[in-house]
């Protein structure tokens, strides 16, 4: 497994993964405890951008961001959904979590860049295959598509009842592949529920990869609605374009 970097400085700190950062030109970060989202953007893309993101639902709708509308923002403009694409290049768009699971997406040939946001209904509802397959119906090849999964409760934290792996089941090939059984309750991988997902959707499995840290276990770097019982804190997954004056244009090789 790759080493997963915590980068950016003061209130711009951010996680970032390899497989992300060798994609030429993209931006991107999952932003960690009092991380302030458009410094973390500022560092990361270069410039100044805002942030377009959704009114999160815990379900399956893809909205598009197209170069014609005005860039969400604040309430009321934002519409609802949970998973954002766009082509462009003058935003950053974003989720927002605190123990489900962020998602970015990146389809360099079309310029395409996407963030999801699933938690177990989000997950059960096949939000990520939903977003990959409006991807594709613009003429992307999923193959050419890269699925980097953030920080989310793990399986070593997230004890659920019966009655979310059987939504879990409706939607899945083989829930016994992220479910852990166990008295008097079992727990549930869902970065791994979701990695199949993109798979079954014909995402390669070498343009797939996870952070890999539980936000109910590092309290000291992520938030977690689950330990936090419901306090405010949240975590944005953001992906962009950098300025193409940027030295970092141009990927790794450049630096």
């Amino acid at each position: 497994m790759e080493d997963i970097e915590l980068a950016g400085t003061g209130s711009g700190r951010y996680l970032r993964l390899p497989l992300l950062d060798r994609i030429p030109g993209l931006a991107h970060g999952f932003t960690v405890k009092g991380t302030d989202p458009l410094e973390a953007i500022r560092q990361a893309a270069g410039r100044p951008l805002p942030l377009a993101t959704l009114k999160q639902v815990h379900g399956a709708a893809v909205r598009r961001l197209r170069a014609d509308e005005p860039l969400w923002r604040e309430e009321p403009g934002r519409p609802m959904g949970d998973a954002l694409l766009t082509r462009r290049d003058d935003t950053a768009i974003g989720v927002a979590t605190a123990d489900c699971v962020s998602i970015l997406l990146c389809d360099p040939k079309s310029r395409t860049l996407g963030a999801v946001h699933a938690g177990w209904r989000g997950t059960a509802a096949g939000v990520l295959a939903a977003a990959i397959k409006e991807i594709a119906a613009t003429g992307a090849a999923p193959e050419d598509i890269t699925v980097g999964l953030g920080p989310a409760i793990g399986p070593c934290c997230f004890e659920v009842g019966d009655e979310v792996i059987e939504a879990l089941r409706r939607n899945a090939a083989n829930v016994e592949a992220f479910v852990h059984r166990g008295h008097p309750r079992s727990r549930v991988d869902l970065v791994e529920a979701n990695r199949r997902q993109a798979l079954a959707r014909g995402i390669r499995p070498d343009r797939i990869a996870a952070v890999g840290r539980c936000t109910m276990c590092e309290k000291d770097l992520l938030e977690s609605y689950r330990r936090s019982a419901g306090a405010p804190g949240r975590m944005i997954a953001f992906a962009a374009w950098r300025d193409p004056a940027s030295p970092e244009a141009a990927g790794p090789a450049s630096r």
